[in-house]
């Protein structure tokens, strides 16, 4: 078994601090890292990497939705570490 990396990208609903959604984003179970990003004309969002082991994958942007401030999540992509 290896483990597998899954990135989401995540957008704050309007007049979210996305410092603060970022944080509360990089407590959820498994999740490794989180990076704001700018995307286009100032609009930012934040992606983050969650690891577990392949056996156990899990549905990532679900998760992420359930955190307070969440607009939209994007699956980026997932591979093997």
């Amino acid at each position: 078994m290896g483990k597998v990396i899954t990135v989401i990208k995540t957008y704050p609903e309007e007049g979210v601090d996305i410092e603060a959604l970022s944080a509360e984003i990089k407590k959820l179970p498994e999740c490794s890292s989180t990076k704001v990003v700018e995307i286009a004309f100032g609009a930012k969002a934040i992606m983050a990497s969650f690891v577990c082991e392949d056996a156990q994958m899990k549905d990532f942007e679900e998760l992420v939705r359930t955190v307070k401030g969440v607009s939209e999540t994007q699956f980026e992509e997932a591979g093997l570490l």
